[in-house]
């Protein structure tokens, strides 16, 4: 009756990893490294499972080449049982660092602690160190599992640790793999594994990390709809959404902000220094955004070169309060000289009433053309 239990837990974990594998499959074969990294994750742990299915089919059977094959197929499991923590490493530390070079150099040292316990698990098969398969083909741990089990834990608290320390640069470059979800992703198999560890019988740990793989798998697609994958801000559609959801119904007694911004000779750019330096215009842009704005500010790429910030205000001041930061932090940009152009911006802004019956369309119209006529002003100046 266990068995059958545990083969439907790990069948319905291996469908779900299915699913979630036909999503994220690439038709032309090429994937970036992050991309790589998930499906390393989520191989690693349909692999495992399907290993850990086979030990709950081949326990207890009598034959000798019952015993080969079982004594086989618990090395390999044994063997992979810290990699798919080591994966989760390698995978944490490049969305939040970005550095190909740092996880070359990570994967060496990360790889020993697996290389020692891939080395005892297949001694296994000719002595009780990690597992014991007995003469009725019966499996027990061995009298070194413990030490299995901390090396695969040995991943999880490093990379915890690492999540908690880097968390203060994740808000403040708002990344879109936050703290919180990540970590979420430790938290099924760290229990799953407790409880496997403490009680002899228990087989959690790798339906939960399914789990988990599936809590990154919605986390990367929220941010995907959500989210400009170039300046890494809200779009247009969450745009839409905070709007309709913000605006119409009104925020509690507060005064509502919007700032509509252009940048200014964006074309220009393009055509001097390239596409890739109109990219990093808009880049470094949405930085100076972020470091203007309040966390709970609203910022999104409207389209194109234009963006959109809206803001919860105590007091009428506070938006012209923020348009001074904004100007100030721009001419800061610009004496450090980092890049070859200078950014400039094209600005309208206003109040909006949400008990005046105007809609958030007409508001939007209203700041997008004070923005449009600051830029024409922007553009005499520049031919006085």
């Amino acid at each position: 009756m266990q068995t059958i239990l545990y083969l439907e837990l790990n069948g319905f974990a291996l469908v779900v990893l299915l699913l979630i594998f036909l999503n994220v499959r690439h038709q032309k074969g090429k994937y970036l490294l992050e991309q790589k990294l998930f499906l390393a994750l989520l191989l690693s742990n349909a692999l495992i499972l399907i290993l850990d299915s086979a030990m709950w089919l081949l326990d207890g059977r009598k034959g000798f080449f019952v015993r080969g094959i079982y004594l086989l197929v618990t090395a390999v499991y044994y063997s992979l049982n810290p990699v798919i923590s080591m994966i989760w490493s390698l995978y944490v530390d490049y969305l939040i660092c970005r550095d190909e070079s740092r996880l070359r150099r990570m994967f060496g040292w990360m790889m020993v602690p697996v290389c020692v316990n891939a080395v005892l698990s297949f001694m296994g098969i000719w002595g009780n160190f990690l597992f014991d398969i007995d003469g009725n083909n019966v499996y027990h741990r061995g009298k070194l599992f413990y030490m299995m089990a901390a090396i695969s834990y040995l991943y999880l608290i490093y990379t915890l640790l690492f999540i908690i320390v880097k968390q203060k640069q994740m808000k403040d470059e708002k990344q879109g793999y936050h703290a919180i979800p990540i970590l979420a992703f430790a938290v099924p198999p760290f229990i799953g594994g407790i409880l496997q560890t403490l009680f002899y019988g228990v087989s959690l740990i790798w339906v939960s990390m399914t789990i988990s793989i599936l809590i990154i798998f919605i986390n990367f697609q929220n941010y995907q709809l959500y989210t400009d994958h170039l300046t890494g801000l809200f779009n247009r559609r969450q745009l839409d959404n905070y709007l309709q959801g913000r605006l119409r119904s009104g925020s509690g007694g507060n005064l509502i902000g919007g700032i509509m911004i252009d940048l200014d000779s964006f074309k220009e750019i393009n055509d001097i220094y390239g596409h890739n330096a109109g990219d990093q215009a808009l880049e470094y842009s949405a930085k100076i955004f972020m470091n203007t704005f309040r966390r709970n500010d609203f910022i999104a790429r409207y389209g194109g070169d234009e963006f959109i910030i809206i803001m919860e205000l105590e007091d009428s001041g506070d938006l012209t309060r923020a348009i001074e930061r904004l100007k100030e932090n721009i001419r800061q940009f610009n004496l450090k000289t980092v890049v070859p152009y200078k950014i400039g911006l094209s600005m309208g802004y206003d109040l909006f009433d949400c008990r005046s019956g105007k809609s958030v369309t007409d508001f939007l119209k209203h700041i997008d053309g004070l923005m449009y006529r600051d830029k024409l002003n922007n553009r005499g100046l520049e031919h006085a």
